[in-house]
């Protein structure tokens, strides 16, 4: 799947890999958030460096929440969802539907608030993975 940019993404995502020297596989904006898909071992960079992550956060007004890709389907959502147990993939009807259980006291943290967060990983699993359908149990 082809992922198109707006032009104030683009502006965040120039930004994001200047200061951080990190690459961006994917960006959402949501209000006051901006959720960032980097490229597969660059997570590593942005720990050694959390400093100028949080200067940006304070100079963009947004919290920036960080995921790492992974080509592994299972592994990315291993490192990205908090307090997961199980985790089943299926095909339905040409559709492939990802479950995740998840730890009641992780579950609002994964759900974010107004269900932002829950919205920002299905659209990274849609764009990047094909999967068609999260469900949180």
């Amino acid at each position: 799947m082809t992922i198109v940019f707006d032009t104030e993404t683009i502006k965040i995502i120039n930004i994001f890999e200047t200061l951080t020297q990190v690459s961006v596989k994917d960006c959402i904006l949501m209000d006051d958030r901006i959720y960032v898909l980097t490229e597969e071992g660059e997570l590593k960079k942005l720990r050694e460096n959390g400093h100028v992550l949080r200067n940006l956060e304070k100079t963009l007004n947004k919290k920036i929440l960080i995921f790492e890709y992974s080509k592994d389907l299972s592994l990315f959502l291993k490192n990205s969802v908090k307090g997961m147990r199980e985790l089943k993939i299926r095909n339905e009807k040409e559709k492939k539907i990802v479950e995740i259980v998840v730890e009641n006291s992780f579950k609002s943290l994964v759900i974010g608030k107004d269900g932002k967060n829950i919205k920002a990983l299905r659209q990274i699993l849609k764009r990047n993975y094909d999967v068609d359908n999260l469900v949180i149990r």
